[in-house]
């Protein structure tokens, strides 16, 4: 999953560096901007098979593939 997730980042920013630095910060190093978020999610949630709710979208949530990753199992199980 977390491969899956770092795959999708990357197309979606054209950064290549995540797979070295799993627990880079992606808000505070600019990866994602306001509109590759949106893009993010929706990629995630056809990927998954999952929806994800307005109030799920916590900024902690989505600073790392790490937390990304968790917070996505925490939908699946």
């Amino acid at each position: 999953m977390e491969e899956k997730i770092i795959e999708i980042i990357e197309n979606l920013t054209g950064y290549q560096e995540l797979k070295e630095n799993r627990e880079m910060d992606l808000l505070e190093n600019e990866i994602l901007d306001s509109l590759a978020f949106i893009e993010l999610i929706t990629a995630l949630e056809e990927e998954f098979d999952i929806e994800i709710q307005p109030t799920q979208v916590e900024p902690s949530t989505w600073r790392t593939v790490k937390n990304m990753t968790d917070f996505i199992k925490s939908l699946l199980s």
